[in-house]
């Protein structure tokens, strides 16, 4: 296949048409149905690299012909662009991704970019090409002439000047991008004794400078710099590393400074410029500065990454991965103020969570009787959702104000923690390790302020509704609920009868969104300087005295992120019956608590009507809310912990590790999934072992 196609090539001496190009790779392309793909483009190319090197005249076309498609074509898109995301934004970049995905872009042929997209238009070819041997790869590049000190600037006449143009587009935009507003006001001071570089954006300008000075000496003595003359490219790489060092220190200060999205791409536009910048500036001094093997590996390197970064270009699971990370982890972090309290180490820390859980179900036994009398005044279903969204945003908002505690809050409340102890290092292996046994001893502790949660609401919510609904019917000499309602709501909690469990895992899914919204909150307040701007606010200053003004700021920044959590899932829980009720489907939620009082004031009605309920029946009612405080605990949990994890970047591998262990700490340590241990004490996870 590769002898007919290189005969061809050899008699059409001056030909530029990329075709040529394209059917070699899609020799070399393995079948997507074929198992072993890797090893079969290996295969290929070897049988390519064999007869390259048998038949010389072969070897010439191909270098010749690579060659002119190099000197005329366009290199700057493909350098500057390439892996490298725009100045759009997250979400016009996004839009158009979709856009390409639905209607491809047309190439270039006259660009280098161009040509990698016709030549590797198999959105699947960098994972069998990125697989191939860097040694293979650079046999071909030594083969073809391409590889080498000695003949890199000759052949590269061309595409040298074009590459230093690169080095300058690429050098200008990262300067813009260091002087931008968000990013200077978070990075540090001459002053700052604990942080010391230097000050403001100078890095990102004076890496400008000193490319420019390296390009003009380039340029004056037409040629590629010797060691002596690449002293201004070692200095920019200094720039460079300091410039990564600013945004560092802007990710190790996120709890002072928060962070935005847009916030988030810029810097990940920062550092994708650093990174392509440091590739281009080594290509530039390596054909007379490093030795032949370095520059083959750069050369090689850029190569795999462009190929994948064109191939991935229009994926917006890598868009959205890149760019979602760092403000995942924000979110994650700045849930702390809000989740916090919400894990019992002590045996005094579980009592006083166990004590504050009743005070949550005491507030949840009035919110079940005051929505049921809602349901009774049979509003239209705007109304009505409306007066449950607000019945339980505000129960929800008093539960947290005056410090009670609500059963199945805690996990959605609690990434920050988990992400937290992911941070602590094991002593036995390198720094750069989480500490999953850490993570495994906070899922208990976790596990047992659940279960405190659950028994303190419980065991007040239930009698309480009972109380409430006897004090009804003595006051109204009806019952709260008629016997059709009641038997309705004991039926909607029967574990398999009913759907109970479904919807318990929606009001799962809705607990762990309360909990984002809630780090959101709290991170906006950070990022947007919140309190410092209600301390100056005119309006404020004039109604307030300097001490409740500071009072209310302060109340502001450590709550807010609560209470908009707790706002927001009250408008969930409201809204869901309603939003399944118009779109004809069974969506609804299930909450424990709610669940209990519901039970406690069917009983009574039924009871104050002459029905009786059956010893079966109350079991299975038991153990459906079981069951619904079970799926409550494990939905919230599992997704906040895989949030947690996604934002510390565990792998499969270590996700496998993590079940092992946890399995093991079950099985020995048992009742600390329960109850704390007798001798436990406080903790500071980051000095944990």
């Amino acid at each position: 296949m590769f002898q007919a196609l290189l005969q061809s090539l050899a008699k059409d001496p001056t030909t530029t048409n990329p075709q040529y190009l394209v059917d070699i790779v899609a020799i070399l392309r393995p079948s997507r149905m074929t198992f072993n793909k890797n090893a079969i483009a290996e295969q290929r190319l070897r049988q390519l690299l064999a007869m390259l090197q048998e038949y010389q005249p072969f070897r010439e076309a191909l270098s010749a012909y690579i060659e002119r498609l190099l000197n005329n074509s366009s290199h700057l898109s493909l350098y500057a662009e390439s892996g490298v995301q725009s100045q759009h934004g997250f979400f016009s970049e996004a839009f158009q991704k979709i856009t390409h995905l639905i209607l491809p872009p047309a190439h270039n042929a006259d660009t280098l970019r161009g040509i990698i997209n016709l030549v590797f238009d198999d959105n699947s070819d960098h994972e069998w090409f990125c697989a191939l041997p860097d040694a293979m790869l650079v046999e071909l590049l030594e083969m073809l002439g391409f590889a080498t000190p000695n003949s890199t600037v000759d052949i590269f006449t061309g595409t040298y000047n074009k590459l230093l143009n690169a080095v300058l587009v690429l050098s200008h935009k990262l300067a813009a991008m260091g002087t931008e507003s968000d990013v200077i006001v978070r990075l540090p001071k001459a002053s700052d004794e604990e942080h010391s570089i230097v000050e403001k954006s100078l890095p990102f300008l004076e890496q400008s400078r000193e490319l420019v000075r390296y390009v003009e000496r380039i340029r004056a003595n037409n040629t590629a710099p010797s060691k002596a003359d690449s002293s201004d490219a070692q200095h920019a790489l200094v720039m460079l590393s300091q410039c990564e060092d600013c945004i560092e220190y802007i990710r190790r200060h996120r709890h002072s400074s928060g962070a935005s999205l847009s916030l988030t791409y810029q810097i990940q536009r920062i550092v994708q410029h650093i990174e392509r910048l440091r590739s281009l500036i080594y290509l530039t001094f390596s054909p007379t500065v490093n030795e032949p093997h370095e520059l083959q590996s750069a050369i090689v390197r850029l190569w795999k990454e462009t190929v994948e970064a064109e191939d991935t270009d229009h994926s917006l699971i890598k868009h959205y991965a890149h760019n979602t990370a760092l403000l995942t982890f924000q979110i994650v972090e700045n849930a702390a103020k809000t989740g916090e309290h919400y894990i019992t180490t002590t045996r005094k820390e579980f009592i006083a969570f166990f004590t504050s859980s009743m005070g949550g179900g005491l507030i949840v036994a009035f919110m079940t009787c005051i929505k049921l009398w809602v349901t009774y005044r049979h509003l239209p279903p705007f109304g009505e959702a409306l007066l449950y969204s607000l019945n339980y945003s505000i129960g929800f908002m008093l539960i947290h104000i005056v410090g009670f505690k609500l059963a199945t809050k805690q996990p959605a409340m609690t990434a920050s923690a988990i992400a937290e102890s992911l941070d602590v290092r094991r002593k036995s292996v390198s720094s750069g390790e989480i500490s999953l046994q850490n993570l495994v001893e906070t899922i208990a502790k976790v596990s047992r302020s659940q279960l405190a949660s659950f028994a303190g609401n419980v065991v007040v919510s239930f009698p309480v509704a009972c109380v409430l609904a006897a004090l009804y019917y003595l006051l109204t000499t009806s019952p709260m609920a008629d016997v059709a309602k009641a038997h309705k709501m004991i039926n909607e909690l029967h574990p398999f009868l009913s759907l109970s469990l479904i919807h318990a895992g929606i009001a799962g899914v809705f607990l762990f969104l309360s909990g984002l919204i809630s780090g959101y909150y709290d991170n906006s307040v950070v990022f947007n300087n919140i309190p410092e701007r209600l301390r100056q606010h005119p309006v404020l200053r004039r109604m307030l005295s300097k001490p409740k003004l500071e009072r209310f700021a302060n109340y502001v920044e450590n709550n807010l992120g609560a209470l908009a959590g707790n706002f927001f899932f009250g408008f969930m829980l409201g809204t869901a019956s309603t939003i399944g009720f118009i779109v004809g489907l069974p969506f609804d939620i299930r909450h424990i608590t709610f669940a209990a009082a519901s039970f406690a004031i069917a009983l009574v009605s039924l009871f104050v009507n002459g029905e009786t309920v059956s010893t079966g029946t109350v079991l299975w009612t038991v153990l459906g809310i079981v069951g619904i405080g079970a799926m409550n605990f494990l939905v919230s949990f599992s997704l906040a912990l895989f949030v947690a994890v996604r934002s510390r970047n565990v792998n499969f591998r270590q996700s496998a590790e993590l079940v092992s262990l946890l399995g093991k700490y079950f099985r020995s340590n048992t009742r600390d999934f329960f109850f704390p241990p007798k001798n436990s004490h406080v903790k500071n996870p980051q000095s944990a072992a």
